[in-house]
């Protein structure tokens, strides 16, 4: 289960927009590390509004323990397409650095 600590968002700010915890996130390729909010910014700007909004629910489904993990990164896979390959590999690191 995810506690407060490793929730990708958290509630306490914009219902709209969401937060992304102070967590980083590096793919296993060695890349860069990426912080939470500049990936929440990286996705903004790169998926369409219902793109967008589809993330967010999906995440928000994960946070509230109504989907596992591995739906997560499924549905998340779907939402950003073959184009955003690099997105993906983020959010997943994101999602699997927070297992305790």
């Amino acid at each position: 289960m995810f506690d407060d600590r490793s929730s990708i968002f958290s509630s306490g700010h914009s219902s709209q927009h969401g937060s992304i915890s102070n967590s980083e996130a590096g793919s296993h390729t060695g890349r860069a590390r990426v912080d939470g909010k500049e990936f929440f910014r990286q996705v903004r700007s790169r998926l369409s509004y219902e793109q967008f909004g589809a993330f967010l629910a999906n995440v928000k489904e994960l946070n509230a323990h109504k989907q596992t993990r591995e739906e997560t990164l499924r549905k998340a896979d779907e939402i950003f397409g073959t184009e955003n390959k690099d997105l993906y590999a983020i959010f997943e690191g994101l999602i699997t650095r927070n297992v305790h």
